[in-house]
């Protein structure tokens, strides 16, 4: 998952990748692999990740960063009350916007860090 300098894996796949941070946010393995950028909740917190276009393509409107539009379209989110955490290649929302829907953005690959 990371190479020999604790750098993502640039061809890391989105499964593998979810499964990490899944347990490196929760602390307990991932039940079933995740199908989309909602890896779930634990706790009453939501985690959600925007990699390998899950939700489209690679560029800011095709899904691994988040946006407006990219927040209106995740999966589950309009029915979550609680705080969220969400990881992607960037975020285009300021801190007021993620403030009004409880979300803290962790950016990849920054930080995501090697157990």
């Amino acid at each position: 998952m990371f190479d020999a300098y604790g750098k993502l894996n640039n061809d890391i796949k989105f499964a593998a990748l979810a499964a990490h941070i899944w347990y490196a946010e929760t602390k307990t393995p991932q039940t079933k692999p995740a199908e989309s950028a909602l890896l779930g909740v634990h706790d009453g917190k939501a985690y959600y990740l925007l990699y390998n276009g899950i939700l489209g393509d690679r560029r800011p409107q095709g899904g691994n960063v988040l946006t407006s539009r990219v927040l209106t379209e995740l999966p589950g989110l309009g029915d979550h009350v609680g705080p969220v955490t969400i990881y992607g290649e960037s975020c285009r929302l300021g801190p007021s916007r993620l403030a009004e829907h409880n979300i803290t953005f962790k950016q990849i690959p920054y930080d995501v860090k090697a157990l």
